[in-house]
């Protein structure tokens, strides 16, 4: 009886920690998992690369890092596989909104895959910002997969240290 109560124990620690690993994973990373939605020509038929985006996966990680100085707020998101005229980026409501398209590339012609992880089609990604920003003045760049785009902060969101006067 002891060794079923030793086992039960165990399982229970282990699914705690698959259970914790997961949790950690949504909460850090979950708005990195991003829908890729294959484009379709009605009326047309699908080419061989768009046959392909079709059973290639419909979900992808586009992970972003945001850092904020006193003058900007620069936001870094990793999309490999692109091209700088790919994206149609703006802000609306305290968020950078990105959009874009991920082209599939035909790169071999004989063969056939065994394993289609990469995802294709249209995305958006909403990567919230922390302090107001001046669009109007933003710049984007894209090189070796990694869109950056910075975001000038507003005269109203610069921070000022406020002193605390003793009571006299």
């Amino acid at each position: 009886m002891k060794t079923f109560q030793e086992l039960r124990h165990g399982l229970e620690q282990a699914w705690d920690q698959v259970a914790e690993g997961w949790r950690h994973l949504r909460d850090r990373a979950g708005a990195a998992l991003t829908r890729f939605y294959p484009l379709r020509k009605a009326g047309q038929v699908p080419t061989r690369e768009e046959a392909h985006a079709r059973r290639g996966a419909s979900w992808g990680l586009l992970a972003a890092e945001v850092i904020e100085n006193d003058h900007a707020v620069e936001v870094r998101l990793e999309a490999p596989g692109m091209a700088s005229e790919d994206f149609d980026i703006s802000v609306h409501d305290q968020h950078l909104v990105i959009r874009g398209q991920k082209r599939v590339s035909r790169q071999i012609d004989s063969g056939r895959y065994h394993l289609m992880e990469r995802a294709y089609g249209a995305f958006r990604r909403n990567v919230p910002l922390p302090s107001p920003v001046d669009d109007s003045r933003a710049e984007a760049s894209y090189q070796d997969g990694v869109l950056v785009v910075r975001l000038p902060r507003t005269e109203q969101s610069t921070r000022r240290r406020i002193t605390v006067r003793p009571d006299q």
